[in-house]
Parts: structure tokens; C-alpha cells; sequence
């Protein structure tokens, strides 16, 4: 283990359709936002200038309604969980 990085691991597997950090496919995305209309706690930004998207996963009530609406499946749960972190705007808490 490198000195000052701390490696978590998880106390118990997540269960089946456990809905974490949302994973997003920048390839698939065609820019359709649908997944910003849906989403409750506006966590996704439309990026004009290259048609994708940014996740601002602080925000994110984790509902998964932005998966499901999202016709090329570009978004899909993960069972990642661990993402706290002091500095609300890390690059460790944006998706894009």
C-alpha cells in the first residue's frame, strides 16, 4: 500500500441491482438529453459544444431514473459506493 492512499474495501458484497454511482458510456451518448428531463435533483449538465453530458454525482439521489430513460443504455448502476470525499468538486464526483 503507497503511503497517504488508504484502500477501502467493502464490508459486504452489494446486493443484485444495487443502484450506486452511475456509470456513464461517452461513446454510446447521443446527446439526447433525456436523462437531464428526468432527473429529480438536477445532477446532469449538458455539455452544448461536444453533445454529452456531466454528472455532478454529489447531487445525486442515486434514483437511477436518468438509466432508465436513456434510450442507448449510455448510463447504467454500478455497484460502486465508497465516494465520499472532502472537496464537493472533485474530479472524483464528476461523471463525463
Amino acid at each position: 500500500m503507497k503511503e497517504g492512499k488508504a484502500t477501502l474495501v467493502p464490508p459486504v458484497p452489494v446486493p443484485p441491482r444495487f443502484r450506486g454511482k452511475i456509470a456513464y458510456d461517452r461513446e454510446k451518448c447521443i446527446g439526447c438529453q433525456l436523462c437531464i428531463r428526468v432527473c429529480p435533483a438536477k445532477v446532469i449538465e449538458f455539455l452544448p459544444e461536444v453533445k454529452k453530458i456531466r454528472m455532478h454525482v454529489a447531487r445525486c439521489t442515486f434514483c437511477a431514473q436518468c438509466v432508465d430513460a436513456c434510450p442507448v443504455d449510455a448510463l447504467a448502476k454500478s455497484p460502486d459506493f465508497l465516494l465520499s470525499d472532502t472537496d464537493r468538486s472533485s474530479a472524483a464526483l464528476t461523471v463525463q
